[in-house]
């Protein structure tokens, strides 16, 4: 700027003041657009930032969910495989247990038979003097089994018919020995009856039910079919 110009313009701000306003306005934008430039650089800088930390966490977001998935499918197949090894290891104990039981049914059914034939024996020896009063001579008594293999006497193929029997002059005696007996034992004795009847083609002359205890329900209705019963206790 040439001195002249200089002094005029510094003249025009001194005595002029619309021209003052007017340079003082002009210095005034020039110093806000300058502001404007900076805080768009500042804007343009802040978003830079913003868009690369968006980029640095969608890398990272993608590099957590492949890991993620990853984890995922390891633990599913663990767990998978962990499954298939219990149900493996279920069927092998559900094998081992049934052929536990099996064996243990087989042993129970053995024991179980072996009790039933010494409880009679006991039961019998308890109740001897009673029934050698009856004129039932206990080392005479006999064990009787049959199987209806064809169903043709008891109307069930292979159903067996056991009683304890007793022949003596001339007469037949059936014997049935049992702890407790309920209502249905005595019906079911009555059908051994006439099993043994078919069996054996001859009437049986007599019948004893032998228990321990018995209820007065029971004991009325064996009183009924014709049954003698020797009992210990009487239920009420």
């Amino acid at each position: 700027m040439s001195m002249g110009v200089k002094e005029e313009f510094l003249r025009l701000l001194k005595e002029d003041e619309e021209f003052r306003l007017a340079a003082a306005s002009l210095l005034g934008y020039i110093e806000l657009i300058k502001r404007l430039d900076e805080n768009e650089k500042r804007i343009d800088s802040t978003l830079a930032e913003i868009k690369k930390l968006r980029e640095d966490f969608n890398r990272e977001m993608h590099n957590l969910r492949e890991d993620f998935n990853r984890e995922v499918q390891k633990l599913r197949e663990d767990f998978n495989r962990e499954m298939h090894n219990l149900r493996e290891e279920q069927i092998k104990m559900r094998e081992e247990f049934n052929r536990l039981e099996h064996r243990f049914e087989v042993i129970l059914g053995r024991m179980g038979r072996r009790w039933g034939v010494d409880l009679e024996k006991t039961m019998l020896g308890t109740f001897k003097e009673v029934l050698e009063k009856e004129g039932i001579e206990i080392g005479k008594v006999e064990s009787f089994s049959y199987t209806d293999y064809d169903g043709s006497i008891t109307g069930l193929k292979g159903r067996r018919v056991q009683v304890d029997i007793l022949v003596k002059n001339g007469k037949l005696t059936l014997i049935e020995v049992k702890s407790f007996p309920e209502f249905e034992d005595v019906d079911h004795l009555r059908d051994v009856v006439g099993y043994v009847e078919k069996i054996l083609k001859r009437s049986v002359d007599q019948v004893y039910l032998v228990a321990v205890n018995i209820d007065r329900e029971t004991l009325n209705r064996a009183k009924e079919l014709g049954f003698k019963v020797i009992y210990g206790n009487l239920v009420e």
